[in-house]
Order: C-alpha cells, then sequence, then structure tokens
C-alpha cells in the first residue's frame, strides 16, 4: 500500500477536477478506487475523533434534519463565530 505524502497545493489536484475525472472511470475502476479510500482512512484514524463520534450516535437525535439544522443555523445573525464568544463569555 502506498502512503499518502502531502504535496505542495499548487501540485494537488481540485476537488472539482477529480469530481470530473470520476465519470471516465469504469464500475470496476470506481470500485477499486472505493477500496484504495477506504484502506487510507483506515489506515490514517487520527484525523478522526472516534471517541467523540461514538458520543454522537449514542447521544444524537435521529429526528433532527440537516435541513432543520441549517434552518435554525441560518437565523443567527452576524458572524457565527462572533456568536460562540458571545455565549461562551455568557456562561463563565
Amino acid at each position: 500500500m502506498r502512503m499518502h505524502h502531502p504535496r505542495k497545493p499548487e501540485d494537488q489536484m481540485t476537488i472539482e477536477t477529480l469530481r470530473a475525472s470520476l465519470d471516465y472511470l469504469t464500475i470496476e475502476e470506481l470500485q477499486l478506487l472505493e477500496q484504495e479510500l477506504h484502506q487510507r482512512l483506515q489506515d490514517t484514524p487520527d484525523w478522526l475523533d472516534t471517541e467523540y463520534v461514538a458520543y454522537a450516535r449514542k447521544e444524537g437525535a435521529s429526528s433532527i434534519s440537516l435541513e432543520s439544522v441549517r434552518a435554525a443555523l441560518a437565523k443567527i445573525e452576524g458572524s457565527m463565530s462572533d456568536t460562540i464568544i458571545e455565549e461562551r463569555e455568557d456562561r463563565f
């Protein structure tokens, strides 16, 4: 298995180019790509906080849709980071 080696930004493929390139792959090639990506993600778990994911699965409410979260967030005026900072200041 090849290891992931970070590249300079100017050498990286854009996500748009990658998506467009997928259209030219056969089903078999897409399946091989899926396997490769799955293996790489398994080999590099440090990017994902698995404890938090387990907590979120346990505590999360499946009845809350992504659309309802987006609608609630859209009602927040101004900068989201400013809002979070203000709420933290109110709590402490």
